[in-house]
């Protein structure tokens, strides 16, 4: 019976004088549940993984953790489109997925994803709809998250499949700092390793990963950065700005040079 321990008798044997006289010590041994087989240890791990709701503490996000995983995500669209990639990009889209020995359906919601699937709108990416798990999933840090990104979800994307996890944590006042996981020869994920710049290469996304102050990028091989929204309006003003500067010089010359011609 669980939690019972088992008895055993031991008999121990005494000299001749009292060798009819044998006593019986009870000895308890604790009682011990088999190990777990692999397929045991992961519908546990489901069973007790907790759902990415609205409301629960780690889902909460400072201004940082926002603007980086949406300024992200709205690159990789840019870039996507404008590279005619079959890319399907989502920013904080919540992941519904079943597991065997799990009753009904748990949720997960990476800051940014990156799926070879149709690019519609979506209320929620519904893997047995969409058949396959994101290959590129990014977590952006918080102090509320720390545990819940590196450990808990860290193992979760690893059982589903994903190809690539970075994480990627800014701060105000110190360095930002970013990591991950990607899939490794023996199949399982491993760290991901950074180049000598601190970058790390996507295989997923054939980008570097860059780490630009609060914020993390994406980088072509050969090092164009794809700007976020306010950085591309930002080059568009300057831009402008220097078209009509050097419109404004052209005009000048023009006007000095009507008047120093004569037969003008």
């Amino acid at each position: 019976m669980c939690g019972v321990p088992h008895l055993v008798c031991r008999q121990s044997g005494h000299d001749s004088s009292l060798s009819r006289h044998r006593e019986t010590d009870m000895v308890q041994t604790p009682w011990r549940h088999p190990p777990l087989t692999k397929e045991q240890e992961n519908t546990l791990f489901m069973l007790l993984l907790e759902d990415d709701r609205e409301d629960a503490p780690w889902m909460v996000m400072g201004d940082l953790q926002f603007w980086s995983a949406s300024d992200f995500a709205q690159s990789l669209c840019a870039h996507a489109r404008e590279e005619g990639l079959a890319w399907y990009v989502a920013a904080m889209l919540p992941i519904t997925f079943e597991w065997p020995g799990v009753s009904g359906k748990k949720t997960l919601a990476p800051d940014t994803l990156v799926s070879f699937v149709p690019d519609r709108a979506r209320g929620s990416y519904d893997l047995a709809v969409e058949g396959a798990f994101p290959p590129f999933v990014l977590e952006v840090v918080s102090p509320a998250s720390t545990n819940r990104d590196h450990e808990e979800k860290r193992q979760a994307y690893d059982l589903l499949g994903a190809r690539e996890y970075a994480l990627f944590t800014p701060r105000a006042e110190d360095a930002s700092t970013l990591d991950g996981f990607r899939r490794g020869r023996a199949g399982a994920f491993e760290p991901w390793p950074a180049d000598d710049r601190g970058r790390l290469w996507s295989n997923v996304l054939e980008l570097y990963l860059v780490v630009r102050g609060t914020l993390v990028q994406a980088e072509t091989r050969d090092g164009q950065v794809l700007l976020t929204p306010q950085q591309e309006a930002e080059r568009r003003r300057r831009a402008e700005e220097e078209v009509d500067r050097l419109r404004r010089e052209l005009n000048r010359l023009k006007g000095e040079s009507s008047d120093n011609d004569p037969g003008a």
